[in-house]
């Protein structure tokens, strides 16, 4: 497999779970930010919360490990609080039904694309229907990915580890150098 093939893989899962979600291509403000990465440990996931600071945006962070084309190993979320960031790691996914958009399960909020673009919690859903939920989105996760496949998005940046969001690199600069 070579950089760019991985470079693609991550961002075709990034994108068919942000498609599978339900999140517009372009809101005003977007208020969610969409990054793949590897699993990041409770230290290593402040730089994640670094990104959420300084752009006021929630964050799903699609895991990876090697190999990727293996596909992600896990997704974990970020969110705002009123004065700090919630680290939610290896958050469950979630699909009532087979035309519903993937929702994210933590231990305490069921997380889903709001009607502003946002995201919002609420309660979990009964824990009779968790398996069956979980399963679908997992389908639906992957027939988007596999949709996604190609899809370049304009504005994707590369933050190397240690550094800040204001240091990233635009992803086709960063492509260029491999």
């Amino acid at each position: 497999m070579t950089i760019q093939h991985s470079l693609d893989t991550l961002q075709a899962w990034t994108i068919g779970l942000r498609t599978a979600m339900g999140y517009p291509d372009a809101p005003i403000g977007s208020p969610v930010a969409f990054a793949s990465g590897r699993r990041r440990n409770p230290i290593e996931a402040l730089q994640v919360a670094d990104v959420v600071g300084d752009t006021g945006r929630d964050v799903v962070y699609v895991e990876f490990d090697t190999p990727i084309a293996s596909g992600p190993i896990g997704v974990s979320l970020a969110t705002r609080a009123t004065h700090w960031v919630d680290w939610h790691p290896q958050v469950r996914l979630y699909a009532a039904s087979d035309e519903a958009p993937i929702e994210l399960l933590t231990d305490t909020h069921r997380w889903s694309i709001g009607p502003r673009a946002s995201l919002i919690a609420s309660p979990l859903p009964p824990r009779g229907r968790l398996a069956r939920g979980m399963a679908r989105a997992n389908k639906l996760w992957r027939e988007a990915a596999k949709r996604a496949w190609g899809i370049k998005l304009v504005g994707s940046l590369h933050v190397p580890d240690g550094a800040r969001y204001a240091d990233g690199i635009p992803m086709e600069e960063f492509a260029a150098t491999l």
